[in-house]
């Protein structure tokens, strides 16, 4: 899309819109929604505007947004803690925020993943040592603690004996 010139500024009408249209697709952050504005050549005033006036009718909620994200990346995508709060915080949300939103995963809940990550890999229960290290770099990678990854490898290694 090529950028426009500042006499070609959309209308300030418009703003409202646009926001809402892009809201309607799927659920941004503040910060995302600003720069999606910014790319389309409204004013930063108007954005500031929008954006807080969004917030106010809770349209727009990095809470919100977090606790979706948690959800999907560690039940569908699964992905670990760490890596999770690190997308939160690139996304734009704040750190006090994503660790709020990353603390309702138990730990539990990643001893799980990482079990479906090593059944869906197809890993041997007690694999040697050079795939064990390949392993545990993906899951480290994948966000997961040192320590749950080496209990789960762990446990599988008693299982087989």
């Amino acid at each position: 899309m090529p950028r426009r010139s500042p006499d070609d500024t959309p209308p300030a009408t418009n703003i409202r819109i646009a926001a809402l249209r892009l809201l309607g697709r799927r659920d941004y952050t503040a910060q995302e929604l600003t720069e999606r504005l910014e790319k389309r050549g409204y004013a930063e005033e108007e954005i500031a505007a929008v954006t807080s006036a969004l917030k106010a009718d809770r349209t727009l909620d990095d809470r919100r947004v977090a606790e979706a994200h948690v959800r999907a990346a560690s039940r569908i995508k699964r992905r670990g803690r760490l890596r999770i709060e690190r997308e939160l915080i690139a996304r734009g949300i704040d750190r006090t925020t994503a660790q709020a939103a990353v603390s309702t995963l138990s730990q539990d809940d990643d001893l799980a993943a990482i079990r479906q990550v090593l059944v869906r890999k197809r890993v041997p229960a007690n694999p040697d040592p050079a795939a064990r290290r390949r392993i545990f770099q993906h899951l480290l990678r994948r966000g997961f603690a040192a320590g749950s990854i080496s209990k789960v490898l762990g446990k599988r290694d008693e299982d087989d004996d």
